[in-house]
């Protein structure tokens, strides 16, 4: 059976061991990796500037186990001042990338329900990353646009399930915003303007506003902030490298493979038909 899911995990893309695939890392802020198994800091773990740690508000409403953080009530992950290194950065940059493996508990979430946000209430903020129902949406200060980030990119009704997902989102510097999900673009539209009014004093909040009323349930296996936009090779670079834990992901295998797995019908449709 190992053996057949190390196939599995091989050829099924986003599903690669971190041997296979390394993360990008230049222009990287900030990355929360939820391994600590318990306690009620997330460390961040990008080696970049002063740690960015953050504080889980209520740990009785979630559940560790390895490399996940389950967010199963209403809470908040919050740094504890400013995300000065991660504004500054962007402010410069003028261009972000925002990724995050998670899996939705529902596709009925919605307010946006915030899975990263820099903000401070439900109409000021920086940039929120966010589940609006079965749906993704970014809000992004700029300029050009509120200072609740309106208007938002928002990809289509049906694009959000309640599975494990790769989702990012990059604005280059010209403004051009692009939502990415399993490696893949979905959305792309035009944000006008530059990032020169984001405001300094915003903290990082994971799974909530600041005000305690935009909760986001799920489980939590990476979150990563960069300041600039990747490429689509770096996206699905990204993807590839999966949320780096095997064990994890074998976990995350559909019940079939708690059966027999038949090759004909299980293994060999997804392996390249050049092998056969």
């Amino acid at each position: 059976m190992r053996v057949c899911l190390t196939v599995l995990l091989t050829f099924v893309p986003g599903l690669a061991t971190s041997a296979q695939a390394q993360r990008t890392t230049t222009g990287l802020q900030v990355l929360y990796t939820f391994d600590e198994g318990d306690g009620r800091i997330v460390h961040d773990q990008s080696g970049t500037g002063t740690p960015l740690d953050l504080t889980i508000a209520d740990p009785g409403k979630t559940k560790w186990s390895r490399s996940v953080l389950t967010l199963n009530n209403e809470t908040v992950l919050k740094s504890d001042g400013p995300a000065r290194k991660v504004i500054d950065a962007v402010r410069t940059s003028r261009a972000i990338s925002v990724e995050a493996w998670v899996r939705p508990a529902n596709t009925k979430q919605s307010g946006p329900a915030r899975i990263l946000s820099l903000s401070t209430d439900t109409g000021n903020r920086n940039v929120t990353l966010g589940q609006q129902q079965d749906a993704w949406e970014v809000r992004l200060r700029t300029t050009a646009t509120s200072t609740n980030g309106i208007p938002a990119t928002t990809t289509g009704g049906g694009s959000l399930k309640s599975v494990l997902t790769h989702i990012v989102y990059t604005r280059d510097s010209d403004g051009t915003a692009t939502v990415f999900v399993d490696g893949k673009p979905i959305a792309t539209q035009k944000t006008e303007g530059d990032l020169s009014n984001w405001d300094e004093s915003y903290p990082l909040l994971i799974a909530n506003e600041a005000t305690a009323d935009r909760a986001w349930l799920g489980d939590l296996h990476l979150i990563a902030v960069y300041s600039r936009a990747l490429t689509v090779g770096e996206v699905q670079q990204n993807f590839a490298a999966g949320t780096g834990d095997f064990d994890e992901l074998v976990e995350l295998i559909p019940p079939a493979a708690e059966r027999q797995v038949n090759f004909v019908s299980d293994v060999q449709p997804i392996l390249p038909s050049a092998l056969f």
